[in-house]
């Protein structure tokens, strides 16, 4: 189960907006929210795409006074105001794009501490029904798949994981080698093995689990599959914040500025929105 004190909205679309009405509604959260510029406000039914005015919220809200006009200024509102999540346009006017090639979404990924949904054009909640969770069976992608789980039961939505392995060498084989390797090769029967410990300590009673191995290099396969599937949110875990090493990650990197679906970006040393019941052993 998530839990958030805190949400800032970033976004003026409508569906962002929904997105962290839904979110600041089921986690009994208040919701911050960037006042429009007169010129940004809707009128009085909103059309499809515009931006809504905080009248319009059935949440607590308040208003954020303080400069967020550029990423540092809203790192520090974050801090300051002690937000728990911040909900941002992934592209609010470009039709679907990939997340990292927006500016402030791509430095906001970089640097933010907290959890960030990078919404790319679903209209409403509803619209979130396939979750994706790229796995390299790591520890931190452990973490990022109980927050999907989390999030599926939110959202009442199913879950696909991916596990890529690295495709090996070819080795000329005679007929009896190959008989004894059997028909599944060993490394794939153990990428197997782990994938399904891996899903059992994630613990996803009564939440819908697909798995999938694919084989080659990592970026490619996890662009390929969530081009072909449709996924509607990527789950993903950031490394921890250092200097030298871009925090996504080069798989997640690669992946992020080639995929047009909507990103909720977890930071590997950042704040949970776990409870601690579902943070697991």
């Amino acid at each position: 189960m998530l839990h958030a004190a805190h949400i800032l909205c970033l976004g003026t679309s409508t569906a962002t907006w929904t997105q962290a009405v839904h979110l600041a509604r089921c986690l009994e959260a208040t919701l911050h929210v960037v006042p429009a510029l007169p010129s940004e406000r809707p009128a009085s039914t909103p059309t499809k795409g515009a931006p809504i005015s905080v009248e319009a919220a059935t949440v607590p809200t308040r208003l954020v006074r303080a400069r967020t006009d550029s990423v540092p200024a809203v790192l520090r509102y974050v801090s300051d105001a002690d937000i728990d999540l911040v909900v941002a346009d992934a592209s609010p006017d470009r039709g679907p794009v990939a997340p990292l090639t927006t500016d402030r979404l791509q430095a906001l990924a970089r640097r933010l501490a907290r959890p960030l949904f990078g919404v790319e054009h679903q209209d409403s909640p509803d619209a979130v029904q396939h979750l994706f969770v790229p796995t390299d069976l790591s520890d931190r992608a452990l973490w990022a798949f109980r927050h999907a789980v989390a999030l599926a039961r939110l959202y009442d939505a199913t879950i696909d994981v991916l596990h890529v392995m690295e495709s090996l060498p070819y080795v000329a084989l005679t007929p009896t080698d190959r008989l004894s390797l059997g028909t599944q090769p060993l490394s794939e029967r153990r990428g197997r093995r782990r994938l399904r410990a891996f899903l059992a300590d994630g613990e996803a009673p009564n939440v819908q689990v697909r798995s999938h191995i694919m084989h080659g290099d990592a970026a490619d396969q996890i662009i390929r599959f969530v081009d072909r599937a449709d996924m509607d949110l990527t789950v993903l875990s950031a490394h921890g914040r250092n200097a030298r090493e871009d925090p996504i990650g080069r798989v997640g990197a690669r992946v992020l500025r080639r995929t047009a679906c909507s990103l909720f970006l977890l930071r590997g040393a950042g704040p949970s929105l776990l409870l601690p019941s579902d943070e697991g052993a």
